[in-house]
């Protein structure tokens, strides 16, 4: 089956988002679209999305949301996934959501596999790359992240990305290393309840 959209139209659509900032390139042809443009889509092409509850562990970060988009008659269907492997913000269920409706969107335009809601990409905070160097400000983002962190896995996530930067501030300024490493402990009990 064709596309079930009238390409000029979306194909406008997409083009005055790429210029008004409500998507980007993110690779060779592929793009990112925020969450409320894909919202905007949705209510402009009347496409209905339904989301239900798959899989919920809250205490372990984990979720899964089935999302079905009824467009002209057809259902399309997809998941929505978060787990601390792909997740760090602290409410997983509506990010599964988000993830699975976008998914259902995209795919009902067809879309998706070019672009890809923001929601489904790596949190930019997550990139390895922030530790690069020793910036000794990254210390209160790294505070604020430990404050902001619902579970223990996400947690351990943390920790892990920026051993290497922990490691070099610890040498260059104790100080502030302790102070994180208090941090991530006293988040740790309040996580587990103690």
């Amino acid at each position: 089956m064709g596309k079930v959209v009238d390409i000029k139209n979306i194909n406008t659509d997409l083009a005055s988002l790429r210029s008004n900032g409500g998507m980007w390139q993110i690779d060779n042809g592929k793009f990112a679209i925020k969450h409320f443009e894909i919202e905007k889509l949705a209510d402009k092409y009347q496409i209905e999305v339904e989301p239900f509850l798959q899989s919920c562990n809250l205490e372990k970060g984990c979720v899964v949301v089935k999302a079905v988009a009824i467009f002209k008659g057809k259902k399309y269907i997809t998941f929505g996934e978060v787990s601390p492997l792909n997740n760090d913000y602290m409410y997983p269920v509506a990010v599964a959501e988000k993830r699975a409706a976008d998914r259902a969107i995209l795919k009902a335009l067809g879309i998706h596999g070019q672009v890809y809601s923001n929601e489904e990409l790596p949190n930019l905070k997550n990139n390895n790359n922030e530790n690069v160097g020793l910036d000794l400000n990254k210390k209160s983002i790294i505070l604020e992240r430990i404050k902001n962190i619902a579970s223990q896995a996400n947690l351990d996530q943390l920790a892990s990305q920026n051993k290497k930067y922990l490691t070099e501030l610890k040498t260059k300024d104790s100080k502030k290393f302790d102070e994180i490493v208090k941090a991530f402990k006293d988040r740790k009990q309040q996580l587990i309840g103690g």
